[in-house]
């Protein structure tokens, strides 16, 4: 015995490093499965942003008019500050709804009815717990760049020349750092909604180890939204080529008006669309790694 662990064939690495890719492009594709898999609640799903948008253009649209004077950044803040509250709260329900109906569909695939929707506890805590991560954001996003710029100071003054490049490490340290935390907490929403209540001592320790794993999974779902987001976007294009072949109604040209109104409408389906497939493709993989790093059948992932 020499007190080395075995040698590893290059046949069981190939074997290991294929069974590691066929399980990231499982959980990156468990979105488009969960989408081919209920089309009824995903049409639901994007009939809600949808009815969520329009009516958020609405209160847009129903705002007092306002002064010619303001800048383009004036008129947006002025515009959107009466209604800014409603807003923020009707955006943060729906998402909040649609994202755990997302993670519903895939850990408890026969809760079906509501098209996987509720409004309750696991809602509120999302939306809890979405509100106070964008205020950790805030408050601590810019600390690493901070305790870096902290540490070059002295080296900057001594030897000013290196400027660009220490501000480049600097910038590359800063983006790895907060991609590694983004990645290591990615899973906080899914496992609070399997396990029913929040659980801080718990988020850490189980993306452990697969850093990798997880990384390898964003990105090839990232890949896939890029192709979804190059077939939108021609679709967009369109919609726009139409809007301008239209053109301006010039006084009462109920035809034109008409065709303009219809092409918002089918500009919103798009976005709605996007959005909702963007959500789906992401999320549905975050329950899918949940459930191969815990290894708990989806049906009895409550109170495990």
């Amino acid at each position: 015995m020499t007190g080395f662990p075995p040698a590893v064939s290059a046949v069981d690495g190939a074997r290991a490093a294929r069974r590691q890719a066929e399980a990231v492009i499982h959980a990156a594709t468990a979105g488009l499965r969960l989408i081919q898999r209920e089309p009824a609640a995903f049409a639901v799903w994007v009939a809600i942003w949808l009815a969520a948008l329009s009516g958020a253009a609405w209160l847009v649209a129903s705002g007092a008019p306002l002064p010619s004077h303001l800048s383009v950044d004036g008129r947006l803040g002025a515009r959107f500050g009466r209604y800014g509250v409603v807003l923020i709260a009707l955006f943060l329900l729906v998402w909040s709804a649609t994202t755990q109906a997302v993670f519903r569909a895939m850990i408890q695939p026969d809760e079906r009815r509501f098209f996987f929707l509720r409004l309750g506890e696991d809602e509120l805590r999302l939306a809890v717990m979405s509100l106070g991560a964008y205020v950790l954001i805030l408050i601590l996003g810019g600390v690493p760049a901070f305790l870096l710029l902290s540490l070059a100071s002295p080296v900057l003054e001594a030897a000013p020349q290196l400027i660009r490049i220490i501000t480049l490490l600097g910038a590359l340290a800063t983006v790895a750092f907060d991609v590694w935390v983004g990645v290591r907490l990615s899973l906080i929403a899914v496992e609070t909604f399997a396990e029913g209540r929040f659980s801080l001592g718990a988020y850490w320790p189980l993306t452990r180890g697969r850093f990798w794993y997880l990384f390898l999974m964003y990105a090839v779902s990232f890949l896939f939204l890029l192709v979804i987001a190059a077939v939108m976007g021609g679709v967009t294009l369109a919609l726009e080529s139409a809007t301008d072949l239209i053109g301006a109604p010039h006084g009462h040209d109920p035809g034109r008006s008409t065709a303009l109104l219809a092409m918002a409408g089918a500009y919103a389906v798009v976005f709605s669309a996007f959005w909702m497939t963007s959500t789906t493709l992401f999320c549905a993989a975050q329950a899918q790694a949940f459930r191969a790093i815990t290894g708990v059948h989806p049906r009895r992932m409550r109170g495990f």
